[in-house]
């Protein structure tokens, strides 16, 4: 801290923003105040420079005071203007558009800064200077109202016909323009540790969306970008132009692979690729960050060399077009922070005085801070700035620490490791796995992609635009190594049981894991030093007990190593250039410390991964997740034994006709790869011990597939039909290809799952078909019906199951055997009028009810029917689509507790 004022200034200046963001209103200032007490006593205790430590303090104050400023005014201003809440509410808004124009499928969507709107029929939207006349005046029409205002909203445009997206590729950035649409409030979370998409845009300071339809809803107004959007206009088109250069010289996936790597245009990579990119930890190299930064900046300087330019001016154009690529690159906040940090080292190097990266990158950092204090919130923010940070520091002890000879090898393997360590905590904390190899993959590969395929790709752009058939060449140059990545990348993935899941980690754990670093970093430079002082005093008394040496200076010298001895074991950070020989090996006391400090990081290192892996049987209790998928069913169980099984996977039904392909969007959303597996992942799901298909519909093992590809499955129960359907047959087939033993499940099947959990088949009735798997159009009837018992606790789960399978499990003596009683059941088929009749409710007596329905679904359901009977029952029920993830938790001496993701409804009466 002394020696770095700037490094303790900006440390402070993001913990006052951290906090704040982490802890809003009052808890958060109580928060900053503690950290303040806690800094000045540290800075008291450690003599720090009154200066210094003011400073610090001041950083602290200021960053929180810059945060709360910045959040209290992060708020909308239509909720305040338009009174009761305008969710759904049809609007014309007048405004800019802030954003590249994304058009995926039949969607385009873009930012636009709205200056003015009116609520209503919006036939008469006024502009900002109309709606300050209107108010002044006696005020717009009853049936609308007009304002201004200064907000950026989304704006979400679906397109009515394929001819549509020639008018929709003509808006541009800086286009004044007026949309009519219906005003949205973006969705909330719908499960624990799901992703939330308000608290998303909101760090964007973007708090509704304008849903519109047709591209006939967007009024061009004006289509001149004012002057200060001239270059972003400018870089926006210049990518543009390169994404269709590329698609000229590369076929797909290449194509999106090298948009990518080069522009960093992410859209059209191919999510499959991407997928095997991200799970051996490979997709940093697909962000613009400080290894494509290197590159350019090598480049460029190479290029100036070959024009015989002198170094300061080679220096100095290079200065000035690290802003232009960055413009290029969309301005991630990676790319920012390595263009800031390669301009700031550019700079210093062109006066002389380059000196320490690490002051560089907390410059940086804290120059993005002030600009905009919610990009601490971003993971690529973080990500970019924790792994330079660490490799600055951590690089030099690491490679000191490897046996190896070859100081190029020792070099690459510590910046590896190095990264992959300092990565892990945030890539666990919001991505919830690591692979095994993914340190391999990265020593092997990104030496490769940034050395060879980065620059092939660049070239190809570049000698593309010069002449066609020369750009082809670099390009199939450039497609070979991409072929040799991708199967490297196939070849690494396929390894099993390399793939591990981390469970939802606490801020503390990942705190405590960089201070594990700190701690393994330090020790490692204290055990370096300790060998460099035992070989060098080894040598000094080599070179005294040589013949000819005078005896009595001999024992002088001996005696003088051995009082250094004595001090370096009470005082081992004495610099070493203060001593007129270097520090002899400590005595008995001092070399037993760095085994014992070793022995304290191995254990602190055991409590870590217990702690981060959070072993079964630190919670015996069991569970019952009914996910919130939608319009369909998804349940993940529990045992208190830590085993896990899932019912139903959810589903996105789609109608679409063949000549509507044209809309399929380039990731299209699926809920068993967006919503089922990270949430599996989010809480530490390594293996399922089984998955119930209840029934064949899309609805319910259209996620089926995600689950599949990546979390282990160890069995399948179904219905024991067939339905005619592509996608059954490719769930089948990707089943038989992964050896996973598929059941039919029928009445009378039952099975104990550990000490804790019991399941029971109450449905479909056997029957003899002669060895054949009958084929079954309608399935609702046909569904799986599961009683689970969880400590004595017992959950009816029916499926889609309708009112005749209903009356045939009563009548069956199986069913009569069981007790009459539940304490939870799921209503059959989203509460459909057809199930879950009165007889039903009678016979099993539910203390509660829950609802798997999709918000706003076209088939009406839950129907009204249904609930009235649980209401004239005085049985309460919970709907996804209001309380979204709904959870039962039921602990080893029987004790049932409920919790609900969104605030509880009452039941409508």
């Amino acid at each position: 801290m002394k020696r770095r004022p700037l490094v303790a200034f900006v440390v402070c200046w993001t913990l006052g923003d951290a906090l704040i963001g982490l802890r809003h209103g009052l808890p958060g200032i109580a928060a900053v105040a503690g950290a303040l007490v806690l800094l000045l006593g540290c800075a008291r205790l450690a003599n720090m420079p009154r200066q210094a430590a003011l400073a610090c303090g001041l950083a602290l104050v200021l960053a929180a005071g810059q945060r709360l400023w910045v959040d209290e005014h992060n708020v909308s201003q239509i909720d305040r203007l338009l009174g009761e809440d305008p969710d759904g509410a049809s609007v014309q808004v007048n405004g800019e558009i802030a954003s590249p124009v994304s058009i995926d499928g039949d969607t385009v969507t873009f930012k636009l800064r709205a200056n003015g709107m009116a609520a209503g029929n919006g036939e008469s939207s006024l502009s900002a200077g109309q709606a300050r006349e209107a108010e002044s005046e006696a005020g717009p029409p009853a049936e609308e109202s007009a304002f201004s205002l200064k907000e950026t909203v989304l704006v979400r445009i679906r397109l009515a016909a394929k001819d549509e997206l020639k008018t929709a590729a003509r808006w541009k950035r800086g286009d004044a323009v007026r949309v009519s649409g219906e005003l949205q409030r973006p969705a909330v979370a719908g499960n624990f540790g799901g992703f939330d998409y308000r608290e998303y845009l909101q760090k964007q300071r973007i708090h509704w969306s304008v849903s519109a339809k047709g591209a006939a809803s967007v009024d061009v107004v004006r289509d001149r970008a004012p002057w200060p959007v001239v270059p972003l206009r400018m870089a926006d088109e210049l990518r543009s132009r390169i994404a269709a250069l590329m698609d000229t010289i590369y076929d797909e996936p290449d194509a999106g692979y090298m948009k990518g790597l080069v522009a960093g245009i992410q859209d059209d990579v191919d999510p499959d690729q991407y997928a095997s990119f991200s799970r051996l930890g490979l997709t940093h190299v697909l962000a613009i960050s400080g290894l494509h930064v290197a590159v350019v900046i090598f480049i460029l300087l190479r290029l100036g060399a070959l024009l015989r330019l002198t170094r300061e001016r080679s220096l100095e154009l290079t200065i000035a077009a690290l802003p232009a690529y960055m413009l290029l690159t969309g301005a991630s906040p990676s790319a920012i922070r390595a263009c800031l940090m390669g301009m700031l080292a550019l700079y210093m190097a062109r006066r002389n005085r380059l000196k320490d990266g690490l002051h560089l990158l907390v410059a940086s950092a804290l120059a993005m801070l002030v600009w905009n204090p919610l990009v601490i919130e971003d993971v690529s923010f973080q990500l970019s700035f924790i792994v330079t940070a660490g490799l600055i520091l951590f690089v030099p002890a690491v490679s000191a620490a490897l046996p190896l000879r070859r100081p190029g090898l020792r070099s690459s393997l510590a910046v590896a490791v190095t990264a992959q360590a300092v990565s892990f905590p945030v890539s666990v904390y919001y991505f919830h796995q690591f692979h095994l190899l993914s340190l391999l993959a990265n020593l092997a590969l990104v030496p490769f992609i940034s050395a060879v395929v980065m620059p092939l790709g660049m070239a190809s752009v570049v000698l593309a635009a010069c002449w066609h058939p020369l750009g082809a060449i670099a390009a199939q140059a450039a497609s070979w190594c991409n072929w040799l990545t991708d199967s490297a990348i196939a070849v690494l993935g396929s390894v099993p049981g390399m793939q591990t899941y981390w469970p939802q980690p606490s801020l503390i754990w990942v705190l405590f894991t960089y201070a594990l670093l700190f701690a393994a970093a330090a020790w490692l430079q204290s055990r370096q030093a300790e060998r460099t002082r035992r070989s060098t005093l080894e040598e000094r008394l080599r070179q005294a007990e040589a013949p000819g040496f005078d005896p009595r200076e001999r024992a002088a010298r001996v005696a003088a190593y051995a009082r250094q001895a004595s001090a370096a074991a009470d005082e081992s950070t004495v610099p070493l250039l203060e001593n007129p020989l270097p520090e002899p090996p400590p005595e008995r006391r001092s070399r037993r410390r760095l085994p014992l400090a070793g022995g304290t990081l191995a254990l602190a290192g055991l409590v870590w991964l217990l702690w981060g892996v959070q072993p079964a049987w630190l919670d015996r209790d069991a569970k019952v997740m009914f996910l919130d998928v939608g319009q369909g069913d998804s349940i993940l169980v529990r045992t208190g034994e830590g085993k896990y099984g899932l019912i139903d996977t959810g589903g996105t039904l789609t109608f679409r006709k063949k000549s509507d392909e044209w809309r399929d969007k380039r990731d299209p959303y699926e809920v068993g790869k967006k919503t089922v597996v990270p949430l599996l992942k989010q809480r530490g799901v390594r293996s399922l011990d089984w998955l119930v298909l209840t029934h064949l519909d899309q609805d319910h093992i259209g996620g089926a597939a995600a689950v599949l590809a990546d979390i282990p499955v160890k069995r399948i129960l179904f219905n024991g039909s067939i339905k005619p359907d592509g996608v059954v047959d490719r769930l089948f087939q990707m089943a038989d290809e992964r050896g996973i033993p598929m059941y039919a499940a029928e009445e009378g099947l039952s099975w104990s799952w550990g000490r804790s959990a019991r399941l029971t088949a109450l449905y479909p009735q056997g029957e003899e078909t002669g060895g054949a798997i009958p084929v079954v159009k309608e399935q609702n009837d046909r569904s799986v019906v599961l009683l689970l018992a969880l400590y004595g606790r017992t959950f009816l789960l029916p499926g889609d199951l309708e009112a005749p399978g209903e009356r045939r499990i009563l009548r069956d003596p199986v069913a009569a055997s069981l007790p009459a009683y539940v304490d939870v059941l799921k209503t059959g088929h989203h509460g459909s009028r057809t199930s879950t009749s009165e007889d039903w409710l009678r016979r099993w007596n539910p203390a509660q009810a829950v609802i798997s329905v999709g918000r706003n679904n076209t088939y009406g359901h839950p129907n009204e029917e249904v609930l009235d009977r649980l209401n004239a029952d005085g049985i309460p029920y919970f709907r996804t689509d209001e309380n979204g993830e709904i959870q039962y938790r039921v602990s080893p001496s029987g004790r049932l507790e409920r919790r609900e993701m969104k605030a509880s409804a009452p039941p409508s009466l």
